[in-house]
């Protein structure tokens, strides 16, 4: 088998796995009647109905200049900006921050809520969770999605492992392994081999899940705007909603703590992990 088929394989492996698992996770999911309504003034406090798609409700002409799209284009939708805007991936149309008012996200965001549409898995593991490399095994595989359900946090380091900015990040977020509740994410820049990026990242020992080599830079190009430098880093829910974002510098781990603080609050100290 060639890399290539070996991809697919595993990307449809993995996808049998989310068939699976979306099941037990809808299970868990909100209960609807016990929320308020979803408006465009609430979108943030309610992203765990949030849609994967949608759609234009009006022509829309984007600022950049690029082509007008018409009411009833789809996309996937990547994260809300704020009350305001939505980031939306297109596709081959191109990822824009639509004005919510021209979309039906609330809409959506609402039939959600009641029940009358499923949404299997949040937003931003829906998206990555099967399109994830595990470096840690003997030879290159998936990374299991079951492992990715339990985080409240994603950190996506988009980053070339070949880079001479590689070592001194895989260093820096080496011990972020420590946060249970956070899994971190590898993005890899440039074009490298899978196999070439695992054992970059196990000779750093850093064996954090990456995405598919082939997917990297669409990827790269939905969730960081293009004004942002590399390597980058984004914080993000399960949803997708941005809870920071930085380029990389030597700043950046002790800011990325404060911020990993707020979302998820102090590790625990020596002290209190050995109180019985």
């Amino acid at each position: 088998m060639d890399a290539s088929a070996a991809r697919i394989a595993l990307l449809r492996a993995a996808l049998v796995v989310l068939a699976a698992l979306a099941a037990a996770h809808a299970a868990r999911a909100a209960q609807p009647a016990q929320s308020a309504a979803v408006t465009q003034a609430n979108l943030l406090e309610s992203e765990r109905f949030w849609p994967y798609r949608v759609a234009l409700v009006e022509d829309w002409a984007p600022a950049s200049g690029a082509k007008p799209l018409r009411a009833g284009t789809t996309g996937v939708l990547v994260r809300v900006e704020d009350t305001r805007l939505a980031r939306i991936d297109f596709g081959r149309d191109g990822r824009f921050d639509v004005p919510v008012a021209r979309t039906d996200l609330v809409s959506r965001a609402e039939r959600i809520r009641r029940g009358d549409d499923d949404k299997t898995l949040p937003n931003f593991l829906m998206a990555l969770g099967p399109r994830l490399v595990d470096p840690a095994g003997d030879a290159l595989g998936a990374f299991p999605l079951e492992r990715a359900l339990p985080h409240r946090a994603f950190l996506t380091v988009f980053v070339d492992p070949s880079a001479d900015a590689f070592g001194a990040v895989a260093k820096a977020l080496a011990p972020l392994r420590e946060r249970p509740a956070l899994l971190t994410i590898v993005v890899p820049q440039g074009e490298r081999p899978d196999a070439a990026v695992r054992e970059t990242l196990r000779a750093a020992q850093w064996t954090v899940p990456f995405v598919y080599d082939h997917l990297a830079e669409p990827y790269t190009r939905s969730l960081l705007r293009a004004d942002v430098a590399l390597p980058a880093l984004q914080l993000q829910t399960p949803d997708g909603r941005l809870l920071w974002e930085a380029t990389w510098s030597q700043q950046t781990a002790a800011d990325l703590r404060a911020a990993l603080d707020a979302a998820l609050g102090a590790p625990p100290t020596q002290d209190q992990e050995t109180t019985p």
